[in-house]
């Protein structure tokens, strides 16, 4: 159905004004509506009150903290309100351009530390490492020499007749079977010491009496580890250490508990005990 706009105007008109599409408002609308009213204004009010509070304490803080800057030789200086001492940033403080490192001095009573950047190189000398322990006594030099080849002109190999023309005094004999055992003393020896003499090998035997030492110096409390270390080809016999000296003989060490307490040198073509 068509109907002309004048017609369809009329018709909006009058339902508008129908009565029945009236909304009464509700008795206790006015209180309401200002009773809103003052509820917003209040809160309003606090959130101003708020605000100009946090807005104090804002310009305080910065009071205390804000620095004064001013130009002088066309350098920045920055000091805190209130003092009269400024701190003077670097020369070269421009615009494009980071300032360089200076180093701090003191400032009032107080002294600052700066710490070193990592990787940066310290003034510190570092304390060198404490020298290890040995691990092996020195060498034994003290007494006489027991040499590989003999004791003083004492040789391997003499035969009683030769240690005798050695100003050798030979006493104290104790024979065996085939070998006889003497206090050998005199100028021919550097001292006293029991030897061994042989009818067929000759001195076969020489053992001091007093603390000897070999020309590698091992002696008296030398050490079984002090011994192998010298002597690699040493071996252990009974209570001794036998170490080669020398293609014809070889040393005989005694141990005790301070270590080697008796040196002997020994032929080892013999046909007797040592």
């Amino acid at each position: 159905m068509n109907i002309s706009e004048d017609e369809l105007e009329q018709r909006l008109r009058a339902l508008f004004a129908d009565e029945r599409l009236d909304l009464p408002p509700p008795p206790d609308a006015g209180t309401v509506i200002v009773t809103g009213a003052r509820r917003r204004r209040r809160r309003r009010h606090v959130v101003q009150a708020v605000a100009g509070v946090a807005a104090a304490a804002v310009v305080v803080a910065g009071g205390l903290n804000v620095f004064r800057l001013h130009t002088e030789d066309g350098t920045a200086a920055m000091s805190p309100p209130g003092t009269g001492a400024g701190v003077k940033p670097p020369e070269n403080l421009t615009a494009g351009r980071s300032p360089e490192p200076s180093s701090p001095g003191p400032t009032g009573t107080q002294s600052i530390q700066v710490s070193a950047p990592p990787g940066a190189a310290t003034s510190r000398t570092p304390r060198p490492p404490a020298s290890p322990r040995p691990s092996t006594l020195p060498a034994v030099t003290s007494g006489p020499l027991l040499a590989a080849d003999g004791f003083g002109r004492l040789k391997l190999g003499m035969s009683e007749a030769d240690v005798i023309a050695q100003t050798v005094t030979l006493s104290d004999a104790q024979a065996g079977a085939g070998c006889t055992v003497y206090k050998a003393q005199g100028s021919g020896v550097p001292a006293a010491a029991s030897v061994v003499i042989s009818k067929a090998a000759g001195l076969v035997v020489v053992t001091p009496d007093v603390a000897a030492h070999t020309a590698e110096g091992i002696g008296a409390g030398s050490t079984k580890d002090q011994i192998l270390a010298t002597y690699p080809a040493a071996k252990d016999e009974a209570s001794d250490v036998v170490a080669p000296a020398g293609g014809a003989a070889e040393y005989r060490f005694r141990l005790g508990e301070t270590g080697v307490v008796q040196t002997s040198l020994t032929s080892v073509t013999q046909d007797c005990a040592g």
